[in-house]
């Protein structure tokens, strides 16, 4: 299980860089075909709502802490962890809870779920940065 933890943490922290966010080529091999997220605003996305928006966001960066894994099934994965995005073009700044389903798909791990939700400042930690 601790391999398929870091092939999955090394992903999702991929997912959190401009390069991967970018490349709509990096995001098709992250994420599976049937891929939703609900947004920190509450709004629902697919797939292809997802490729038209991340390759035009703004970079910014990221600092994750307090990951969790919980296996689901033996080929379904769901992590949760807390993040602090600080833009790097203005002030703002957003805390928020996270959680993800990565589902392997032969020998492969996607991500087939994702849901930011706002949530009060916390202290950071250095547990985990990308």
């Amino acid at each position: 299980m601790n391999n398929v933890k870091k092939q999955i943490l090394d992903k999702e922290l991929a997912l959190h860089t401009f390069k991967v966010r970018s490349d709509r080529k990096a995001l098709k091999n992250l994420l599976t075909d049937d891929f939703r997220e609900i947004g920190a605003s509450g709004a629902y996305f697919g797939m292809s709502e997802v490729l038209e928006r991340l390759p035009t966001e703004q970079n910014f960066e990221c600092h994750t802490q307090d990951l969790s894994f919980r296996p689901i099934t033996l080929d379904v994965i769901q992590v949760v962890y807390r993040a602090f995005i600080k833009s790097n073009t203005s002030e703002e700044e957003a805390y928020s809870y996270r959680t993800s389903i990565w589902r392997k798909e032969g020998d492969n791990w996607r991500m087939c779920f994702h849901q930011g939700t706002k949530v009060a400042p916390f202290e950071l930690s250095s547990q985990t940065n990308c």
